[in-house]
């Protein structure tokens, strides 16, 4: 019963999130290109595990790799998550930062009305970067 109130929380903090911030539809597409061009070392890395997020994390390139990687994958969840830990890299500028939250918002704004369709995957990805975010 916890996860599901945990999971609407999240599910319309997302919502109002994405109809307050969100005046015109983004996609995932044009904000992943959008990463590559702010993180042009993240295509030639090797992309880090998506879940094991050390504390200190010294390069964001792998994370943006596996960011990209689980895009490719269909797997926004993981591209969200691994894309919050490389928010937390040393040495990302403004431009990359925000290429970051864009991308996060445009998966999360894609599984968020998947979720609202029904779609069952859609709704285990969003309980998924809930828990990561509550630990």
């Amino acid at each position: 019963m916890k996860h599901i109130l945990i999971f609407s929380r999240f599910v319309a903090f997302t919502g109002v999130l994405l109809m307050l911030g969100c005046k015109e539809k983004v996609d995932v597409k044009s904000q992943t290109s959008e990463l590559e061009k702010a993180f042009p070392q993240a295509v030639a890395a090797t992309p880090a595990p998506i879940e094991a997020a050390p504390a200190q994390v010294p390069d964001p390139n792998p994370y943006v790799k596996a960011a990209l990687s689980a895009v490719s994958a269909d797997d926004y969840a993981g591209g969200v998550i691994a894309l919050q830990t490389a928010q937390k890299s040393r040495g990302v500028n403004a431009e990359q930062l925000m290429a970051i939250e864009r991308a996060k918002q445009a998966m999360t704004a894609s599984l968020v009305a998947r979720a609202e369709r029904g779609d069952e995957k859609a709704k285990a990805e969003l309980a998924r970067i809930e828990r990561t975010r509550s630990q």
